[in-house]
């Protein structure tokens, strides 16, 4: 049975995260709370800026830790959790976050009415993955292009595509970091805390991903990081 972590974020809940995990093509063995650990500390960004707009997040544990070719395993337990945030806090928009295989699961249950907004981290897609199912979604993909694990240059095709079709989407493309993303950490996750809160909260993108989302083509495929912010430490100067 798939599993939803214990909600994080407010009591009186107004819209929620899914955070979707990764895992593998081909296992039946049981998926872990500990997998993708990393997605730990973005969930608790998403409640540290969410949570008195009425935000609260759920990391999904799947029943396996592998796709399993047809059966799609964790796409059906993702529409179980879909089922149950209905259940337990009714008609509220709904943000997916998908890592890796976690992607994969975020594209195939978009299409859910729900779905107001849809953050894939270092994707694993394929080229007979769906896009209609993204019409109309606000999309944000990052993906380092150092990745080893799953290939940035499909992510970019997989957003060509799903532009075409009506998708709002934007990529940023990290060029020093791995499928973990942990280059640029703090760059990337603050554009994707600022994408959730514009999606299910304050209802509008800053200008880099407005300019992306509204661009023709694939020319407004590139959503820039925020600038670094510099902080002056004791004892330092800078000129």
């Amino acid at each position: 049975m798939p599993k939803l972590s214990r909600r994080c974020g407010a009591r009186s809940v107004r819209a929620v995260v899914l955070v979707l995990p990764g895992g593998e093509a081909e296992s039946r063995r049981r998926h872990l709370w500990s997998a993708e650990a990393f997605l730990w500390p973005l969930a608790a960004r998403f409640v540290g800026r969410g949570r008195r707009h009425g935000l609260a997040v759920h990391v999904l544990r799947y029943r396996y830790r592998g796709w399993n070719g047809e059966r799609a395993d964790p796409v059906a337990d993702a529409r179980w959790a879909l089922a149950e945030v209905r259940r337990r806090y009714g008609p509220v928009p709904v943000g997916l976050v998908g890592h890796s295989l976690g992607g994969r699961v975020a594209v195939h249950v978009a299409g859910d009415a729900r779905v107001a907004g849809v953050v894939l981290l270092a994707p694993w897609l394929e080229e007979a993955d769906p896009v209609g199912q993204l019409t109309g979604r606000a999309v944000l993909v990052v993906h380092g292009v150092r990745d080893r694990h799953t290939d940035p240059v499909m992510s970019y095709r997989f957003a060509v595509r799903a532009r075409r079709v009506g998708a709002r989407i934007g990529r940023v493309e990290l060029p020093r970091a791995g499928h973990l993303l942990l280059r640029q950490w703090r760059a990337w996750t603050v554009r994707v805390t600022d994408f959730v809160d514009a999606s299910l909260i304050a209802g509008r993108f800053d200008s880099s991903m407005r300019g992306a989302i509204g661009a023709v083509g694939s020319g407004g495929l590139r959503v820039h990081l925020p600038r670094r912010r510099w902080r002056r430490r004791c004892g330092s100067s800078r000129s």
